[in-house]
């Protein structure tokens, strides 16, 4: 046994430029605009937890760059509690969110959890995962996400007799790290003997502790029965417009969108608790509509994880409107959510994905028809498999996913009335080539293509630099060196030296003796030098 030293508890500092929060400048609407890409439907829900994520973030950074004196009321975490059923993307939000801003996340599940973590798990073991997720990093885990799902299932009933251990008892022993506590780091080794270890290193281990103080909470469950507290409190009340909106359409009504703090307090939760959630957010169940957007959504993992099952066999996948269309009806029959968007379309191509592989086959369009039967569609193409049918099919799909494409930059476009870059016919060519060939998300392909578009325009700069010249790629030349160095896997600046290098006498030459300063670089730089320096001796 060794002594264990004074809990050693580091200093907060904002003036260091690696610390998340030190350049943390995003608003509420842009990580709106975020969630956007990747969620569905949600407005509401998206709008509260992005504005009260941001506003924690930036509430935080305020009051860490003022003197320590100005704290004295003290902070107060936007914490969120999230309602909704199965499948409408609580969870996906949140990685969204902690994936975006780069802080580190953790998931835990409220039944594994008791008061003193004799049975089942210790709460403050969220707080040692959050510090691993952050890779040791004490500054980093300061500023993480924890995420407790499942938390209607810690409500008491209030029937029980004696302590409730697993529900009433999680709740209180949360209550200390929803504020402001210290959290005991323990190493790895800890509760084996140190009998290896020097004796001159015994006693002088110090210990490591996290503070909760910055750390945000979201919690978040189905809530069943949670609707029929709401209501009859509604009733109770008799509130005229709600009477109004039952007589009309009694099943569209979401009553969670009502609800109180304190029907949360009837619901089984200690009024304590409740209060250390200030924020609410209520997700809506997705209709089918929805689903079907969820698929069409060319950023969406459940059709791109699919497709990259699909290209582990060398078999490009694509699909059509209706197929998506329909396999979003049957999902919706099955009223889980998006998660039964998975299990119907690992239903329908499973099949396909077991027989394929064995056959000389590389395209499968995913139509209506193989959605409604599939195992008659795959006898069929395995007893004609040079019927023009399938190209076919597989041809259609390929312009759908085109068109979803196009939809995705429009709504982009006309949502944040930006893109990165001007998208002409010839740049979504490469952009569809790219989502294609990787299987990535769409926005992922359009950082790539992005990305690639800067490093032309720093090339141009430097260039213009090197030869105190203003030279200028022309859009077709762009075009042309950004298509050039995605097919051949280049880097643009080893591209355009390869050619330009040879051109800069020629532009020394004319700035001198023509006093010509601004020279348009067109595509014939790079595939007719020639010629290109017959235009410039032409003026």
């Amino acid at each position: 046994m060794f002594k264990a030293g004074k809990p050693k508890v580091e200093r907060i500092t904002l003036t260091h430029k690696q610390n998340f929060l030190f350049n943390f400048d995003l608003k509420p609407a842009e990580l709106e605009n975020y969630l956007d890409e990747y969620l569905i439907g949600q407005k509401e829900a998206k709008g509260i937890i992005a504005t009260k994520i941001c506003t924690h973030f930036h509430k935080a950074k305020n009051l860490l760059l003022k003197e320590p004196r100005l704290d004295s009321v003290g902070f107060v975490k936007n914490n969120i509690i999230i309602i909704g059923p199965t499948g409408v993307g609580k969870t996906y939000t949140l990685k969204l969110i902690a994936h975006k801003l780069g802080v580190p996340f953790v998931k835990g599940d409220a039944t594994k959890f008791s008061e003193t973590g004799y049975v089942g798990g210790d709460v403050e073991d969220l707080i040692r995962d959050l510090y691993h997720e952050a890779e040791g990093d004490l500054e980093k885990a300061r500023f993480g996400i924890v995420y407790l799902d499942e938390i209607d299932k810690i409500a008491s009933p209030g029937d029980i007799i004696g302590p409730d251990v697993s529900r009433t008892g999680v709740q209180r022993a949360l209550l200390k790290l929803l504020e402001e506590t210290q959290v005991e780091i323990r190493p790895s080794y800890e509760g084996f003997q140190m009998l290896d270890f020097p004796e001159e290193t015994r006693g002088r281990r110090r210990k490591n502790t996290l503070n909760t103080k910055y750390i945000l909470f979201v919690v978040s469950g189905a809530f069943q029965g949670l609707e029929d507290i709401i209501k009859k409190r509604l009733k109770k009340h008799s509130l005229g417009f709600i009477s109004e909106i039952e007589k009309k359409d009694e099943q569209r009504i979401n009553y969670l969108k009502f609800v109180t703090p304190e029907d949360l307090v009837n619901y089984g939760f200690e009024r304590e608790f409740v209060g250390r959630f200030p924020v609410i957010a209520v997700f809506d169940p997705l209709s089918e509509e929805e689903l079907f957007e969820i698929l069409a959504n060319p950023n969406n993992v459940i059709v791109l994880n699919k497709k990259r099952d699909f290209k582990v066999y060398g078999i490009d996948l694509a699909f059509t409107d209706s197929a998506l269309k329909e396999i979003s009806k049957e999902a919706f029959k099955e009223g889980t959510g998006a998660r039964a968007l998975s299990r119907i379309l690992e239903r329908v191509l499973i099949p396909f994905e077991r027989v394929l592989p064995s056959h000389q086959i590389d395209t499968l369009g995913v139509t209506e028809e193989l959605v409604k039967d599939p195992e008659g569609y795959l006898r069929a193409m395995l007893s004609t498999p040079e019927s023009p049918k399938w190209s076919e099919a597989y041809r259609e799909a390929i312009f759908a996913e085109r068109d979803r494409i196009l939809h995705y930059l429009d709504r982009k476009k006309r949502d944040t009335q930006k893109l990165p870059l001007e998208i002409n016919p010839k740049r979504l060519n490469l952009l569809f080539e790219i989502y294609k060939s990787e299987d990535v998300e769409v926005s992922q392909a359009l950082e790539e293509l992005s990305s690639v578009y800067r490093q032309i325009k720093a090339y141009e700069s430097s260039f213009s630099k090197r030869n105190q010249i203003q030279a200028v790629f022309t859009e077709e030349a762009v075009d042309y060196i950004m298509e050039e160095v995605l097919k051949r896997d280049q880097g643009v600046f080893t591209f355009c030296e390869k050619f330009l290098t040879r051109l800069e006498y020629t532009f020394s030459f004319l700035k001198e003796t023509t006093k010509r300063n601004r020279f348009y670089i067109t595509k014939k730089a790079f595939v007719d030098q020639e010629g290109f320096l017959e235009e410039l001796l032409k003026g």
